[in-house]
């Protein structure tokens, strides 16, 4: 439970080198309803840090994973994530979220994972809409869309209303220690290189939870969009 005594709705579990990344994405989260807690802002001064991870993963009811070469070599991160597969190992999908930064090869439990590319996205709408989308899947343990299908003959049909996002308390039950900034953070901008190179925008483990399959290797030299998958590739 936060400092405030609300319920936390997810963890932010991250290296240090990806700070800026991190909270970003835990301030579009807050702004969307969550409370999070993060390291950056709900570390304060007599704090105890082994037990501020017991409390953030164990009371958290979803730990976002900023995926990344120090992260995945990160002692600490690697008992976060850890930690929650065993909340839920017969799901672990609804209790973990993965958040790809970098290209690193993902192994093991960690490959089973559905996760979130952020590679090469360089719009931050588009970031926000990918995150807040596979959060809200897990959270609700669906993947159902906001708009209705199209009737399978080919029509059009209306689009359904957009889902209500949670509404935030009155700034005064907001009030904490903490040390969240007061303005948004910048969206993390990439390198030349890696902002050059468009990435398909949603991935997937090996064996998908949701039924795609990221592009191949060959095929990530122009802008893709998930594909059907009838099986693991």
């Amino acid at each position: 439970m936060a400092r405030d005594g609300r319920p936390t709705d997810i963890f932010v579990s991250y290296s240090p080198a990806d700070t800026a990344w991190a909270t970003w994405i835990a301030w579009e989260l807050e702004a969307a309803g969550y409370r999070t807690m993060i390291q950056a802002w709900d570390f304060v001064p007599g704090t105890n840090f082994i037990d501020f991870m017991d409390r953030g993963v164990s009371e958290a009811k979803l730990v976002v994973a900023v995926l990344s070469r120090n992260y995945l070599g990160s002692r600490y991160g690697r008992l976060e994530w850890q930690a929650a597969l065993r909340a839920d190992p017969d799901n672990p999908s609804n209790k973990l979220v993965t958040i790809r930064l970098e290209d690193v090869p993902l192994e093991g439990l960690l490959s089973t994972i559905t996760w979130v590319d952020l590679l090469g996205v360089t719009d931050p709408g588009q970031a926000r809409a990918l995150l807040l989308g596979r959060v809200g899947e897990a959270l609700a343990g669906r993947a159902k869309p906001e708009a209705a299908p199209a009737f399978p003959d080919g029509s059009v049909v209306p689009p359904s209303p957009p889902a209500t996002l949670p509404s935030l308390p009155p700034p005064a039950e907001r009030a904490r220690a903490r040390r969240a900034p007061v303005t948004p953070p910048t969206f993390p901008r990439w390198p030349a290189r890696a902002g050059a190179a468009t990435r398909s925008a949603c991935c997937t483990s090996a064996v998908p939870a949701s039924g795609a399959r990221c592009p191949t290797p060959a095929s990530r030299s122009r802008p893709r969009t998930c594909r059907p998958a009838s099986g693991p590739t």
